[in-house]
Protein backbone atom coordinates (compact mmCIF):
# COMPACT_ATOMS: atom_id res chain seq x y z
CA UNK A 1 0.00 0.00 0.00
CA UNK A 2 1.51 3.46 -1.11
CA UNK A 3 1.72 6.13 1.86
CA UNK A 4 1.32 9.57 0.80
CA UNK A 5 4.03 10.80 3.57
CA UNK A 6 7.16 9.54 4.27
CA UNK A 7 6.95 5.77 6.25
CA UNK A 8 6.26 5.73 10.11
CA UNK A 9 5.39 2.82 12.37
CA UNK A 10 2.36 3.68 14.05
CA UNK A 11 1.31 1.84 17.28
CA UNK A 12 -1.76 0.66 18.04
CA UNK A 13 -2.81 -1.09 21.97
CA UNK A 14 -3.59 -4.42 19.97
CA UNK A 15 -1.44 -6.61 22.63
CA UNK A 16 2.13 -7.22 22.47
CA UNK A 17 3.72 -10.71 23.23
CA UNK A 18 7.17 -10.41 24.85
CA UNK A 19 9.62 -13.83 25.82
CA UNK A 20 11.48 -14.00 28.96
CA UNK A 21 14.04 -16.59 28.71
CA UNK A 22 17.06 -16.68 31.21
CA UNK A 23 16.75 -13.63 31.99
CA UNK A 24 16.97 -12.36 28.43
CA UNK A 25 13.84 -10.12 26.71
CA UNK A 26 13.17 -11.30 23.35
CA UNK A 27 10.36 -10.73 20.72
CA UNK A 28 8.88 -12.97 18.67
CA UNK A 29 9.62 -12.63 14.60
CA UNK A 30 10.08 -8.85 15.31
CA UNK A 31 12.58 -6.30 17.18
CA UNK A 32 9.96 -3.39 18.90
CA UNK A 33 10.72 -0.15 17.93
CA UNK A 34 11.37 1.33 21.26
CA UNK A 35 12.71 -0.03 24.63
CA UNK A 36 11.66 -2.11 27.90
CA UNK A 37 9.26 -0.53 29.41
CA UNK A 38 9.59 0.81 32.76
CA UNK A 39 6.69 2.04 34.96
CA UNK A 40 7.36 5.43 36.82
CA UNK A 41 4.82 5.01 39.61
CA UNK A 42 3.75 2.60 41.98
CA UNK A 43 0.05 5.15 41.49
CA UNK A 44 -1.89 5.84 38.45
CA UNK A 45 -1.63 9.46 37.18
CA UNK A 46 -6.20 9.84 37.37
CA UNK A 47 -7.83 8.28 39.76
CA UNK A 48 -11.30 8.18 40.81
CA UNK A 49 -12.58 11.39 43.12
CA UNK A 50 -15.70 12.74 44.89
CA UNK A 51 -18.85 11.60 44.47
CA UNK A 52 -20.17 13.03 40.99
CA UNK A 53 -19.34 12.21 37.40
CA UNK A 54 -15.80 10.39 38.19
CA UNK A 55 -16.71 8.59 41.35
CA UNK A 56 -16.77 5.36 40.22
CA UNK A 57 -14.49 4.83 37.72
CA UNK A 58 -11.64 6.81 35.30
CA UNK A 59 -9.70 4.75 32.21
CA UNK A 60 -9.48 4.68 28.60
CA UNK A 61 -7.83 8.29 27.82
CA UNK A 62 -6.65 9.51 24.99
CA UNK A 63 -3.39 11.71 24.64
CA UNK A 64 -2.01 14.39 22.63
CA UNK A 65 0.26 16.88 22.95
CA UNK A 66 -1.30 20.76 22.46
CA UNK A 67 0.57 24.31 23.28
CA UNK A 68 3.85 22.26 24.69
CA UNK A 69 1.21 20.32 27.43
CA UNK A 70 -0.23 16.96 27.26
CA UNK A 71 -3.60 16.98 27.36
CA UNK A 72 -5.62 13.75 27.95
CA UNK A 73 -9.19 12.97 27.62
CA UNK A 74 -10.43 9.89 29.31
CA UNK A 75 -13.58 8.08 30.43
CA UNK A 76 -15.04 8.86 33.42
CA UNK A 77 -18.22 6.73 34.60
CA UNK A 78 -20.11 7.92 37.70
CA UNK A 79 -21.65 5.59 40.31
CA UNK A 80 -25.09 5.19 38.21
CA UNK A 81 -23.02 3.93 35.40
CA UNK A 82 -23.04 6.77 32.79
CA UNK A 83 -20.05 7.70 31.17
CA UNK A 84 -18.55 10.91 30.24
CA UNK A 85 -14.91 12.58 29.20
CA UNK A 86 -12.62 14.56 31.27
CA UNK A 87 -10.30 16.86 30.61
CA UNK A 88 -6.86 16.96 31.78
CA UNK A 89 -3.09 18.60 31.39
CA UNK A 90 0.29 18.11 32.36
CA UNK A 91 3.50 19.30 32.06
CA UNK A 92 5.41 15.96 32.37
CA UNK A 93 3.21 13.68 31.52
CA UNK A 94 3.00 12.12 35.08
CA UNK A 95 1.65 14.53 37.12
CA UNK A 96 -1.87 16.04 35.55
CA UNK A 97 -4.02 18.83 36.50
CA UNK A 98 -8.25 18.04 35.75
CA UNK A 99 -11.60 19.65 35.39
CA UNK A 100 -14.22 19.75 37.87
CA UNK A 101 -16.61 18.61 35.35
CA UNK A 102 -17.15 16.89 32.10
CA UNK A 103 -15.31 18.20 28.56
CA UNK A 104 -17.76 15.72 26.78
CA UNK A 105 -20.91 14.08 27.56
CA UNK A 106 -24.27 12.67 26.17
CA UNK A 107 -26.18 14.29 24.82
CA UNK A 108 -27.37 12.59 21.71
CA UNK A 109 -30.36 10.04 21.31
CA UNK A 110 -27.41 7.18 20.42
CA UNK A 111 -25.88 8.05 23.45
CA UNK A 112 -28.72 8.29 26.18
CA UNK A 113 -28.61 6.55 29.28
CA UNK A 114 -25.00 4.60 28.99
CA UNK A 115 -22.74 7.77 27.57
CA UNK A 116 -19.85 8.73 26.19
CA UNK A 117 -16.94 6.80 26.39
CA UNK A 118 -13.71 5.16 25.13
CA UNK A 119 -12.17 8.40 22.92
CA UNK A 120 -9.36 7.85 20.54
CA UNK A 121 -7.82 11.10 19.01
CA UNK A 122 -5.66 12.07 16.07
CA UNK A 123 -4.76 15.73 14.52
CA UNK A 124 -5.18 15.66 10.59
CA UNK A 125 -4.26 19.41 9.48
CA UNK A 126 -5.87 21.65 12.21
CA UNK A 127 -8.60 19.74 12.99
CA UNK A 128 -8.81 16.92 15.78
CA UNK A 129 -10.50 13.99 14.59
CA UNK A 130 -11.88 11.74 17.98
CA UNK A 131 -13.74 8.55 18.03
CA UNK A 132 -15.78 7.99 20.62
CA UNK A 133 -18.55 5.22 21.54
CA UNK A 134 -22.09 6.48 22.21
CA UNK A 135 -23.59 4.05 24.57
CA UNK A 136 -27.54 3.67 24.56
CA UNK A 137 -28.41 1.49 27.54
CA UNK A 138 -31.77 1.32 27.37
CA UNK A 139 -33.67 -2.15 27.73
CA UNK A 140 -36.15 -2.59 25.28
CA UNK A 141 -36.61 -3.49 21.28
CA UNK A 142 -36.25 -1.39 17.57
CA UNK A 143 -34.73 2.23 18.35
CA UNK A 144 -34.57 1.61 22.51
CA UNK A 145 -32.47 -1.71 22.12
CA UNK A 146 -29.16 -1.71 23.87
CA UNK A 147 -26.69 -0.02 21.37
CA UNK A 148 -23.10 0.74 21.90
CA UNK A 149 -22.07 2.52 18.35
CA UNK A 150 -18.91 4.20 17.08
CA UNK A 151 -19.07 8.00 16.42
CA UNK A 152 -17.12 10.86 15.57
CA UNK A 153 -16.91 14.50 17.06
CA UNK A 154 -14.27 16.83 15.96
CA UNK A 155 -12.38 20.22 17.56
CA UNK A 156 -10.18 22.89 16.90
CA UNK A 157 -9.23 23.13 20.70
CA UNK A 158 -9.62 19.89 22.75
CA UNK A 159 -12.49 21.86 24.50
CA UNK A 160 -15.16 22.72 22.31
CA UNK A 161 -16.42 19.54 19.73
CA UNK A 162 -18.92 19.25 16.74
CA UNK A 163 -20.47 15.43 16.72
CA UNK A 164 -20.78 14.33 13.43
CA UNK A 165 -22.87 10.82 14.38
CA UNK A 166 -22.48 7.54 14.05
CA UNK A 167 -20.02 6.68 11.63
CA UNK A 168 -20.54 2.62 11.85
CA UNK A 169 -23.88 1.72 13.17
CA UNK A 170 -24.65 -1.34 15.19
CA UNK A 171 -26.28 -3.91 14.01
CA UNK A 172 -25.72 -3.02 10.21
CA UNK A 173 -22.46 -4.43 9.56
CA UNK A 174 -21.56 -7.46 7.54
CA UNK A 175 -19.34 -9.86 10.29
CA UNK A 176 -19.65 -7.29 13.25
CA UNK A 177 -23.23 -8.12 13.69
CA UNK A 178 -23.48 -6.56 17.26
CA UNK A 179 -21.42 -3.39 18.73
CA UNK A 180 -18.97 -1.45 17.24
CA UNK A 181 -16.54 0.35 19.43
CA UNK A 182 -12.42 1.89 19.89
CA UNK A 183 -12.04 3.28 16.54
CA UNK A 184 -8.34 4.42 15.73
CA UNK A 185 -7.47 6.54 12.55
CA UNK A 186 -4.08 6.56 11.09
CA UNK A 187 -3.25 10.17 10.41
CA UNK A 188 -2.40 9.73 7.12
CA UNK A 189 -3.29 9.00 4.01
CA UNK A 190 -2.38 5.21 2.23
CA UNK A 191 -3.69 4.67 -1.48
CA UNK A 192 -5.77 7.51 -1.45
CA UNK A 193 -8.00 6.59 1.48
CA UNK A 194 -7.77 7.45 5.60
CA UNK A 195 -8.18 3.84 7.23
CA UNK A 196 -9.63 2.96 10.48
CA UNK A 197 -8.99 -0.02 12.92
CA UNK A 198 -12.11 -0.71 15.17
CA UNK A 199 -13.88 -3.02 17.24
CA UNK A 200 -16.32 -4.82 15.73
CA UNK A 201 -18.86 -7.77 17.49
CA UNK A 202 -20.77 -10.21 17.03
CA UNK A 203 -22.46 -12.86 19.43
CA UNK A 204 -20.65 -16.01 18.90
CA UNK A 205 -17.18 -14.10 18.57
CA UNK A 206 -16.73 -11.38 21.04
CA UNK A 207 -15.25 -8.38 19.89
CA UNK A 208 -13.20 -8.74 17.19
CA UNK A 209 -10.82 -5.49 15.28
CA UNK A 210 -12.31 -4.82 11.63
CA UNK A 211 -10.93 -2.00 9.62
CA UNK A 212 -12.83 0.76 7.60
CA UNK A 213 -11.73 3.08 4.94
CA UNK A 214 -13.03 6.79 4.16
CA UNK A 215 -12.03 9.39 2.01
CA UNK A 216 -13.03 12.20 3.91
CA UNK A 217 -12.66 11.50 7.36
CA UNK A 218 -16.32 11.77 8.30
CA UNK A 219 -18.29 9.05 6.05
CA UNK A 220 -16.91 5.55 6.91
CA UNK A 221 -16.88 1.81 5.03
CA UNK A 222 -16.02 -1.46 6.66
CA UNK A 223 -13.35 -2.61 4.29
CA UNK A 224 -13.19 -6.15 4.01
CA UNK A 225 -15.71 -9.14 5.10
CA UNK A 226 -14.03 -10.29 8.25
CA UNK A 227 -12.11 -8.87 10.86
CA UNK A 228 -8.02 -8.54 10.57
CA UNK A 229 -7.75 -9.24 14.24
CA UNK A 230 -9.57 -12.33 15.21
CA UNK A 231 -9.95 -13.73 18.82
CA UNK A 232 -8.17 -16.71 18.97
CA UNK A 233 -9.67 -19.88 21.31
CA UNK A 234 -6.57 -20.69 24.33
CA UNK A 235 -5.05 -17.37 23.80
CA UNK A 236 -4.46 -14.19 26.12
CA UNK A 237 -6.76 -12.29 23.53
CA UNK A 238 -9.74 -15.28 23.44
CA UNK A 239 -12.34 -13.19 24.55
CA UNK A 240 -11.67 -10.06 22.35
CA UNK A 241 -9.30 -8.11 20.34
CA UNK A 242 -9.80 -4.33 20.52
CA UNK A 243 -7.79 -1.32 18.87
CA UNK A 244 -6.06 0.97 21.63
CA UNK A 245 -5.08 4.87 21.08
CA UNK A 246 -2.90 5.44 17.96
CA UNK A 247 0.40 7.41 17.96
CA UNK A 248 -0.56 10.75 16.47
CA UNK A 249 2.13 11.55 13.31
CA UNK A 250 5.07 11.52 15.31
CA UNK A 251 7.52 9.00 14.18
CA UNK A 252 9.56 6.71 16.70
CA UNK A 253 13.53 7.49 16.02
Amino acid sequence: MRREKANRPYLFGLGLTLIVATGLLAAARFTLPFGAWKRLSSRPVISPQGTGFESAGTFNPAVVEKDGKIVMLYRAQDKKGTSTLGYATSEDGVHFERWSKPVFGPEAPYEKGGGTEDPRIVKIGDTYYMTYTGYNNVNGVGKDKRDAQLCLATSKDLIHWTRQGVILPAYKGRWNTAWTKSGAIVPEKINGKYWMYYLGGASDTGGEVGVASSTDLLHWTDALDHPVAATRPGQFDSKVAEPGPPSNSAPIS
